[in-house]
């Protein structure tokens, strides 16, 4: 179970205010951000995944981002909207570099690989890759190890159905665990297919439920 705590935040680029804010409290469960693109998703994403520098108290668990930022981060895993990596590694590489990170099984990431039907593409370097390849790579990594809170951004762009049939089935199983999930999406997500406890948006430079 996790409890996320962002207190007095303040982010901003040169002049421009991206977020300000006084307290933003959640606990466990499986959460929403909607709105379209530039309204802010990805910053605050990868401000709560210790990116990007902020103004402002963050913790997971009591644990402050600024003050124990590796305790922090091992109790994070953050996938990318597009993600990018090196064109010449391949996807076993990238795989077992976070297995080996994080100190993690291989059994999981394997029923994963099979089930996102990527098998006889993980010993491809990642460059020959379609978006929707590296889109189900950075899920599989993402999934690696023993993770409080994950954080998905637009999980569902690139992929087919069934492999969104596979993720939402994932996150299913890992939010019964005792997992944690924050997801963004302008796309409509299946409500009846997630356990959804709250939707938020971002309205002048707060965050709204909806």
């Amino acid at each position: 179970m996790i409890r996320l705590a962002l207190q007095d935040i303040d982010k901003k680029y040169g002049n421009h205010t991206i977020f300000s804010f006084e307290k933003w409290d959640l606990d466990h469960g499986v959460y929403w951000l909607k709105g379209g693109n530039g309204t802010g998703k990805t910053t605050l994403f990868k401000m709560i995944a210790g990116q990007i520098p902020f103004e402002g108290m963050l913790t997971l668990n009591d644990i402050s981002l600024k003050n124990q930022p590796v305790n922090y981060r091992s109790m994070i895993s953050y996938a990318e909207a597009e993600p990018q990596y090196p064109s010449f590694i391949t996807g076993n590489e990238l795989l077992n570099y976070h297995i080996d990170v994080r100190n993690a099984g291989k059994e999981a990431s394997v029923l994963l690989v099979e089930a996102l039907g990527m098998s006889r593409f993980m010993d491809q370097k990642v460059g020959s890759y379609s978006s929707g390849m590296l889109k189900k790579l950075s899920l599989i990594c993402a999934f690696v190890g023993d993770i409080q809170l994950y954080i998905l951004d637009e999980p569902l762009i690139t992929i087919d159905k069934d492999a969104a049939e596979v993720l939402y089935q994932l996150i299913k199983t890992y939010h019964e665990k005792g997992c944690s999930f924050l997801l963004s999406s302008h796309q409509e997500l299946e409500m009846n297919h997630l356990p959804i406890k709250q939707v938020f948006k971002i309205v002048d430079r707060q965050l709204q439920p909806c």
